[in-house]
């Protein structure tokens, strides 16, 4: 598969992280495409990842497809290595699923057992054509709905979740691994100042959701490719070695097609450096439910964080870190060991080594 450089920010993404002292990161298993035949019958291509030893390593005991009008069981889950494609289509079902080809919403849903229980996964999910919220337009014939997440057979490094995007494709290749193919289109215009000003000779990289990284040409034109959806932009990130700012601009609106170029010009409105945030460190870092009954939160940080460099510790009244989680998007889900006790803890947000965020929580059991 295609390999390149894209950093995006996802809000509405699922992933489940563990601590340090386990050996890897948990399964993932996902739409991956999507296409329909002119009889309006689906087809459904699943992606996964982390799968080791089933007998040995966090195995996963069921799959079910799930849409507006029910779920329904795989009879038959067929991994083979680490990670993959599998087609799944009605028959490979338990039980009929109807999946409306006019627009419809559908998450993919699985359960592995991790430790003494069984842990639920939730994919990110797809709403597409005439369905309510829906950012999609239907895939015609000879088209499909794709995943850009990358299922990577190639190695055992994690894959951030947060870089899933779904697009248009013109070019399915329903059964082979995505690449970007008949995804994208073309954003074309100008970059203005917060003085109204083309910003000429920028040497950042401008990043956000739907679109490759780009940098500015130095007469203040830019061109990137945008992923096939309709989308809304109201900030931009770029970097600068270890600082990031955030860049509110204008917002922009535009339904982007396979192969279509699209003119916006974009007006900067405001630029501040994470480094320079005021405000109190506690709303960086929330969590839900507070106290925490079964051993699993939801987290939301309000500043980009990365892969490699992000964290959420966990820290005892005395002082002592118990545990430290590697987030890789803002908003997520962890889950507890098993043998984590009750008691009232801190958890604290550290991006590029930096607190960003401190606050109590109360574990009371499960």
């Amino acid at each position: 598969m295609k390999k390149f450089l894209l950093i995006i920010f996802s809000f509405a993404c699922f992933t489940t992280i563990n601590a340090n002292p386990l050996p890897s990161p948990p399964p993932i298993i996902g739409l991956s495409e999507i296409g329909f035949d002119s009889d309006g019958k689906w087809v459904i291509e699943l992606g996964y990842q982390n799968i080791y030893n089933e007998n040995t390593y966090m195995p996963v005991d069921s799959i079910f497809i799930c849409s507006s009008t029910g779920r329904a069981r795989l009879k038959n889950l067929r991994f083979e290595g680490y990670a993959g494609v599998m087609l799944v289509r009605n028959d490979s079902l338990l039980s009929n699923l109807i999946i409306n080809p006019t627009g419809d919403s559908i998450q993919i849903e699985y359960h592995y057992r991790q430790y003494s229980s069984t842990t639920k996964g939730l994919y990110t999910p797809l709403v597409f054509g005439d369905f309510k919220n829906a950012t999609l337009a239907c895939p015609q014939t000879g088209k499909s709905i794709a995943s850009y997440f990358v299922f990577n057979n190639t190695s055992h490094n994690f894959t951030p979740i947060f870089a899933n995007v779904y697009s248009i494709d013109k070019s399915p290749t329903l059964g082979v691994e995505n690449d970007t193919t008949g995804m994208c289109g073309t954003l074309k215009g100008k970059i203005y100042d917060q003085n109204n000003q083309l910003l000429i000779n920028s040497t950042h990289d401008f990043s956000t959701y739907g679109l490759f990284n780009f940098k500015p040409s130095p007469d203040g034109s830019y061109s990137v490719k945008a992923f096939s959806f309709k989308n809304r932009i109201s900030k931009m990130y770029y970097s600068e070695g270890y600082n990031n700012f955030i860049v509110d601009i204008l917002p922009i609106e535009f339904n982007m097609m396979p192969y279509s170029v699209i003119f916006v010009d974009v007006h900067i409105q405001k630029i501040t450096a994470v480094d320079e945030i005021k405000s109190d460190l506690v709303t960086m870092l929330q969590v839900s439910p507070n106290p925490i009954t079964d051993l699993s939160f939801k987290y939301e940080v309000s500043i980009p964080v990365k892969s490699s460099d992000s964290y959420i510790e966990m820290i005892s009244l005395s002082g002592q870190r118990i545990m430290q989680f590697p987030i890789t998007e803002n908003i997520g889900k962890i889950n507890l060991p098993a043998n984590t006790t009750k008691g009232v803890y801190t958890l604290r947000l550290l991006v590029n080594n930096k607190n960003y965020g401190t606050l109590k929580i109360i574990i009371a059991g499960k």
